[in-house]
């Protein structure tokens, strides 16, 4: 079970990827898209999102960082490693939801790479547990005891 704790920081590692990819394309597309005969990026609601989205992947760049680093030569922490995964999970599912917004009507379409990125995201957040299950790992670490889910 603790070779998982290494998967995580992996599956965190892989929504970090998708969602600075989005921001990336959302930064792109706010200053090639004009509304009222100027760029969407100088709108405040704009400027807002993605100051919003980057501290999301900046946070969980730092929590996977400290995951792994703290594992130095061993396997990450149960702790550590969840709330990594957990963070990320939920973090990319909102960037890209918030990239896909941004683009309007673009976003869903294949033309544009966010609404893959969306769906790709949302997958990384089933895989290896869910989200809900990384939580109650979480708690347990916290309060220091297991509870068990099956009965």
């Amino acid at each position: 079970m603790t070779a998982f704790d290494l998967e995580r920081c992996g599956n965190a590692t892989m929504c970090l990827g998708i969602a600075q990819g989005a921001l990336e394309q959302a930064i792109r597309y706010s200053q090639e898209r004009k509304q009222f005969g100027k760029e969407i990026c100088e709108f405040q609601a704009v400027q807002f999102l993605l100051a919003n989205m980057a501290m999301k992947v900046e946070a969980a760049r730092m929590l996977i960082y400290r995951a792994v680093v703290n594992a130095r030569t061993g396997l990450p922490s149960i702790l550590e490693s969840n709330l990594a995964k957990c963070f990320a999970n939920e973090m990319v599912r909102e960037v890209t939801g918030l990239a896909l917004e941004l683009h309007g009507g673009y976003g869903y379409s294949k033309e544009y790479p966010v609404e893959r990125m969306l769906r790709d995201g949302w997958g990384w957040g089933l895989a290896g547990g869910i989200i809900e299950m990384q939580k109650i790992t979480i708690a347990s670490q916290l309060l220091n005891r297991r509870f068990d889910q099956r009965r």
